[in-house]
């Protein structure tokens, strides 16, 4: 199951994966008045609200970055559709 991890104070980063990094299914960043970045990940085992979290890409995409950091919002489950 995906679970939707809303984030605050995200910094994304150069460089490999690091050990300790959850993976990275998609990255959303949402530039809109109320702008929201989220990232989706089938990883079970994820801070709670408040705590800090590091993301990083399952492959080199070519934007610039292959990590994302910051501080956990919220968490929402994704049902499959």
């Amino acid at each position: 199951m995906t679970v939707r991890v809303y984030l605050a104070v995200v910094t994304v980063l150069e460089g490999p994966p690091q050990p300790g990094d959850i993976p990275a299914e998609r990255l959303f960043i949402d530039a809109s008045d109320l702008g929201e970045i989220w990232v989706d990940t089938e990883h079970h085992s994820l801070p709670v609200a408040g705590r800090s979290v590091t993301f990083s890409f399952p492959r080199p995409l070519g934007i610039g970055f292959e990590r994302v950091t910051g501080t956990v919002e919220r968490l929402v489950d994704r049902q499959a559709r």
